[in-house]
């Protein structure tokens, strides 16, 4: 199934954005045993869950959504990694939190009480559905930030940057050291600053460290994100970002049926950009023609590491994978990445051109580099496309939807005035009803026959 990228505010209109502020209420809870007493009997009803064998594997996402520049909704959902057809399907993703709000760790901490403590509960003791005492395993999985929000781990520009392994900020790209996932969730739950950067005690601690998945959907976008950053910092740095190069860069996108502006910022000497979504970003990264704004031999180089990372997400999405295989073709994308320039030092020639510093390492080239094959070989049942949040990103943007199509916006008379966020989740509920009992959720026009 195609994924859904989807990063960009959905409503700049000023006007809607002081209506959604004014309009803005309470956060609601839906109680996830009472979702799996209701989904459960269909699942094992269809096949996908067996009573032989009472073990449920939950995954746990959450992800924050731009409104407009001043609001923001946040959401936590469940879904059952068991069910592997639609586990990429935004309807198969239960809303379990939606509050309006940022991604920060009281606000989380206050509005995942009640989650946490039924996750616990399941965790210790399981749920009986139907005289069948179903067991679970958990995972979690979400964007950088919103994992490390739950985790009470620093930032990912900090010195200690990794969830899962120790690295500091100059150790990126000392390739003497193999790091691989050494922290534990027994060590965090005995003491919340155990790692250096863990402040604060994880919210769902019942689930391991190694369970703790990073999502395949932000390790794309945030290396072509890097990738292409690097290269129009080049162009800068040569003295050649002009009119002509960034005519040349829009009639190359052009090309690629890719619609992209630079503008100025206004009163500054600095330009901005289209930010494009995840299927461009792919289109750029394996058709962008690099031979229009460098010399054959610099294009070449640049395409081959461009060519190198495409083929690992390619590698990444697939079940079939050898996790060694790719840990070594990662490790050789990274030495490529780093390939430093060799200067003759009689003349001062470059012999042999390089590419980046250690320095220009981000987190997730880290964690594609380094942790990434881990979690395949961890999770090779499931494989890293069944902790994509595209479904998650997909969700929360047909939230805003509903905000704007299918609540009163807070509005009503008197004792009728209504929670959006509650009408929102009575729209799952009605959702859920129609998802688990195979209902169309539209049906074609009626066809109006004119009889002369």
């Amino acid at each position: 199934m195609q994924e859904g990228f989807l990063e960009e505010p959905d409503i700049t209109d000023p006007l809607i954005i002081e209506q959604v502020i004014n309009a803005t209420g309470k956060g609601a809870y839906r109680s996830v045993k009472k979702i799996l007493e209701y989904i459960i009997p269909s699942y094992v009803e269809k096949g996908i869950l067996d009573p032989a064998i009472p073990t449920i594997h939950l995954r746990i996402s959450g992800d924050g959504r731009n409104v407009g520049r001043k609001v923001k909704h946040v959401m936590i959902t469940i879904a059952l990694l068991d069910d592997s057809i639609n586990i990429c399907k935004p309807n198969y993703h239960y809303t379990t939190i939606l509050f309006p709000g940022s991604e920060n760790y009281p606000t989380l901490k206050v509005a995942a009480n009640a989650l946490t403590q039924e996750l616990q509960e399941l965790s210790n003791v399981g749920i009986v559905i139907n005289n069948t005492l179903w067991n679970f395993e958990f995972f979690f999985s979400s964007d950088w930030k919103f994992l490390a929000t739950c985790l009470g781990f620093n930032a990912a520009n900090s010195n200690n940057f990794c969830p899962w392994c120790e690295i500091t900020k100059n150790q990126r790209g000392n390739g003497q050291n193999d790091w691989t996932i050494s922290k534990s969730m027994s060590s965090l739950n005995e003491n919340s600053t155990a790692y250096p950067g863990h402040k604060l005690p994880p919210l769902f601690n019942m689930i391991s460290l190694k369970n703790h998945v990073p999502d395949k959907l932000h390790i794309m976008l945030r290396i072509t994100d890097r990738l292409w950053e690097l290269v129009l910092q080049e162009i800068k740095n040569e003295g050649l970002f002009n009119d002509i190069t960034r005519n040349i860069i829009i009639k190359e996108m052009e090309n690629l049926k890719i619609r992209f502006e630079f503008w100025n910022i206004h009163g500054t000497n600095n330009w901005n950009y289209t930010s494009l979504m995840g299927d461009d970003k792919l289109c750029v990264l394996r058709n962008f023609n690099l031979t229009k704004l460098f010399d054959p031999e610099r294009a070449a180089l640049i395409k081959s590491l461009w060519d190198g990372f495409a083929e690992l997400y390619d590698l990444l999405g697939e079940k079939t994978t050898d996790p060694q295989y790719f840990r070594l073709k990662a490790k050789v994308w990274c030495e490529l990445f780093l390939k430093k320039t060799v200067i003759d030092s009689k003349t001062n020639t470059i012999l042999e051109q390089g590419l980046y510093r250690s320095s220009d390492i981000t987190p997730y080239i880290h964690v594609l580099v380094s942790h990434v094959w881990e979690f395949m070989l961890i999770h090779k049942r499931w494989g890293l496309n069944a902790f994509s949040c595209s479904a998650v990103e997909k969700k929360n943007h047909d939230h805003v939807c509903y905000f704007f199509k299918k609540t009163l916006k807070n509005g009503g008379k008197f004792q009728n005035k209504t929670s959006a966020i509650c009408e929102i989740l009575e729209h799952e509920n009605r959702l859920l009803f129609y998802t688990q009992n195979n209902i169309s959720l539209s049906y074609p026009k009626p066809q109006y026959i004119h009889i002369l």
